[in-house]
């Protein structure tokens, strides 16, 4: 059978939505300019933590598929190992009883509340869009012709853990064209769209997927790139402070981060308050390096407090 793909990227390409995580659910949601202009990146040379979820089968691909294509997007997402992976697999299908994304942003606030306990600065999530067929007509008269076209979709996300923001929603689709199996007469422009099962062979479909998939990693990959080092304080008191960046993110003695302060404070749809990271309050100066955690010491005087806002400064 002769089957015609068409690529097709959509970029959606968000980097100032503001997303309250605990608020996912109910997708409450603001906007600033001035966020990224407070922190400005720097080639820091720390790896982040992403936390990934399963993607959301939506098109109806089945778990093996679906997870060897999550295998592929994580494995071209980290090819030059700049980031520690999380990956929770957890498969959620077309069936499942869950809320539906809106404009492909999954919301998972449970998830989110474990990336976050889990010392994360991003998670990532996506779907698989259900498949959509529209019959149409292609070519000039009399050379005209009638073609199955079949969207398929993928939408991946990314939000800042830290700062509980979204940095990036990204569509990428395909448009796979095969000849209708029936076409009746007088009723070619009458085709009830739920009732055509386009003949699409398995090879076309894998090739179309990966093509996809390869293209959301490249994406997301240049996307946390570019993004600066953001953690939070893990705990302090008079013996020092504790951060969540240790030696599997790169963290060495004598490396020192800036703390920040609260800064713009922004209201959701819902009516929760977001503050957003402020101006810098002091420093800490890392002693001795765990795994996942090291310890610093700060300015004589200075004192902090659990959950502020860190950002590497060398």
């Amino acid at each position: 059978m002769n089957q015609q793909v068409y690529g097709a990227r959509g970029r959606v390409h968000i980097l100032l939505l503001t997303v309250c995580l605990v608020l996912l659910a109910s997708s409450g949601c603001s906007t600033t300019k001035s966020l990224f202009a407070k922190i400005t990146p720097s080639s820091s040379g720390l790896k982040k933590r992403v936390y990934v979820l399963s993607f959301w089968d939506q098109a109806g691909l089945g778990e093996e598929k679906t997870e060897h294509l999550t295998d592929q997007f994580l494995s071209l997402l980290n090819k030059d190992g700049a980031f520690v992976i999380e990956w929770s697999r957890k498969y959620t299908s077309a069936s499942d009883k869950a809320r539906l994304p809106q404009f492909g942003i999954v919301t998972d606030p449970e998830e989110a509340k474990r990336a976050s306990q889990l010392g994360m600065n991003v998670m990532l999530t996506g779907v698989f869009s259900p498949m959509d067929t529209q019959r149409i007509k292609t070519g000039i008269w009399p050379f005209r012709k009638i073609k199955d076209e079949t969207t398929i979709s993928m939408y991946v996300n990314a939000f800042d853990v830290i700062t509980n923001t979204l940095l990036l929603t990204h569509l990428e689709s395909v448009k796979i064209r095969t000849e209708p199996d029936i076409i009746l007469e007088d009723d070619e422009d009458a085709v009830d769209p739920q009732k055509i099962k386009p003949d699409i062979d398995q090879q076309t479909l894998t090739k179309s997927l990966s093509e996809i998939v390869a293209n959301q990693a490249e994406e997301v990959r240049s996307a946390l790139s570019e993004k600066p080092w953001l953690g939070r304080i893990i705990s302090s008191d008079a013996t020092g402070t504790f951060i969540d960046a240790g030696s599997d993110v790169g963290v060495v003695p004598g490396n020192v981060f800036d703390v920040l302060g609260a800064g713009e404070t922004l209201r959701s749809v819902t009516g929760q308050t977001l503050t957003l990271p402020g101006q810098k309050l002091g420093e800490l100066k890392v002693n001795e390096v765990m795994k996942d955690r090291a310890l610093t010491s700060a300015e004589e005087g200075t004192t902090f407090t659990a959950g502020q806002i860190i950002r590497f400064k060398r």
